[in-house]
C-alpha cells in the first residue's frame, strides 16, 4: 500500500497520543490527585513528553516510513521494528534525563516487557492511524483493484 506524505505525517503525530493519555489518567488515577491542579500538571508535563517525541522522533519516523513507503514495505511489522529502533535513543535519553548518566548497558532496558510495550503500542497506533486516514480516493482505487 501507498500513502501520501500528509497522511504520514499526521499519523506519526496522532501516533503517541492514546499512549499518553492513558498513562496521564493511570498516574492521576494511582497518585488520588483529582484536583484541578494537579489534572493540569500532569497533562503539561505529559504535554513536555509530547513535545519531546515530536522534536526527537518524529523526524527520523518520517524519514523511515518515507523509505519504507517508497519501496511499498510499510506495513505492521516494519513500523514495530523501526518503532523499537526509533525508541531506544528516546528511552536512553529519558533515563538520562532522570538519572544524569547513560547506562553502560543501555541495551538490557528491553528485557522490562514494559518497555517493549510503550515502544510497540505507538507503532500499533501508528499503523491504525495510517490505515484509518487513507484517502477516500485511494480506498476507490484499492476497492477497484480489487474488483480486477
Amino acid at each position: 500500500m501507498r500513502y501520501s506524505k500528509v497522511n504520514i505525517i499526521k499519523a506519526l503525530l496522532l501516533a503517541p497520543l492514546p499512549l499518553l493519555f492513558l498513562i496521564a489518567l493511570l498516574f492521576i488515577v494511582v497518585n488520588r490527585e483529582y484536583s484541578l491542579y494537579s489534572i493540569f500538571v500532569v497533562f503539561v508535563g505529559h504535554g513536555l513528553v509530547y513535545l519531546a517525541y515530536c522534536i526527537l522522533t518524529v523526524p527520523f519516523s518520517f524519514i523511515f516510513s518515507i523509505l519504507l513507503n517508497r519501496y511499498s514495505v510499510l506495513n505492521l511489522l516494519s513500523i514495530c521494528i523501526s518503532s523499537l529502533v526509533i525508541a531506544t535513543p528516546f528511552f536512553v535519553l529519558f533515563g538520562w534525563s532522570h538519572t544524569g548518566e547513560i547506562s553502560r548497558e543501555w541495551w538490557k532496558m528491553y528485557t522490562n516487557t514494559w518497555t517493549i510495550l510503550m515502544a510497540l503500542f505507538p507503532g500499533l497506533c501508528y499503523w491504525l492511524f495510517l490505515i484509518n486516514l487513507k484517502d477516500k480516493k485511494s480506498k476507490t482505487i484499492d476497492r477497484t483493484m480489487v474488483s480486477l
